[in-house]
Formats: C-alpha cells, structure tokens, sequence
C-alpha cells in the first residue's frame, strides 16, 4: 500500500505537468502564436508647421485602389482639417519628420532627408489645395488618385 502512494505521488505530478503542457500547447494554436495583425490604421505622430497640421499614419502593407482610398477618406472624415501621410513602415519617419521640420525652420538638419525610405514607403499623401479640396496623391508626391469629400 505504501509503494501504491509513493508510485501515485510520482506519477501524479508528471501527469498534471503533461495536461497542463498540453494545454498550453492548445491555447497556443488556437490563439495563434503570432502577434494580431490588423488592418486599421494607427496613427503614428501629429504635429503642426506653420499653421499647417500633419498626422502620420501606418497602413497595411501592399493597401492600393479602392482600400487605399476608402482608408484615406475614413481619416479625413476624422481629421478633416490635416494633412495625412500614410505609411507602411516606420523606422525612418522619425529622420523624415525631423528633416521636414528642420527645413521649415523648426530645428537643425543633422542628417539628410531619407529619400529612399520616403520613396518605398510612404504610401500616399493627402493634400490640402489652394482651392481648400483635399486631395488623395501617390507616394510623397502629387499625382492624384481621388479627390476626398
């Protein structure tokens, strides 16, 4: 009787160590190890030049057409005065935001513009023209895509 305790105190353990193993295994896979993916904007930085606002956003990557306008319009409807830039990552914004500013005379250019990560990865742009419409354009530049209401 002795050695029927002193086997289930041995066994009890490694048998509460497996189920709760494997239950963590469980959750694991239906929760998905990976980090949430989403697909609604987040807004980076805001800052305003010269009576100008700017808000940064990060997009998903690869957002193009239809999802690229409705996205840039759903944030204008939200800051309906300011101008957006949409990016899909932002480990050079920083350097770009400062350099913006910088030549705008807020600040002192300590590095270079970073032109190649401004090329990849801002998305679009949109515009406040003279005319007051705001304008959804490509890239950091001014080739239209949609003109926003």
């Amino acid at each position: 009787m002795k050695q029927d305790h002193l086997t289930l105190l041995l066994i009890l353990p490694l048998l509460l160590f497996t189920a709760l193993a494997c239950s963590n295994i469980t959750d694991n896979s239906e929760s998905g190890s990976k980090p949430a993916v989403t697909n609604k904007p987040a807004k980076l930085e805001s800052y305003t030049i010269k009576g100008v606002k700017f808000a940064w956003y990060k997009v998903p990557v690869g957002l193009k057409g239809d999802g690229l306008v409705a996205t840039a319009q759903k944030l204008h409807d939200q800051e309906p005065d300011t101008q957006l830039i949409l990016i899909d990552d932002d480990s050079e914004m920083t350097d770009y935001i400062k350099y913006a500013k910088a030549i705008s005379g807020q600040g002192e250019i300590d590095k270079p513009m970073p032109v190649e990560w401004a090329d990849k990865h801002i998305i679009a742009n949109v515009q406040k023209y003279m005319s007051g419409k705001f304008v959804l354009c490509e890239g950091n530049g001014s080739k239209e895509i949609a003109e926003l209401k």
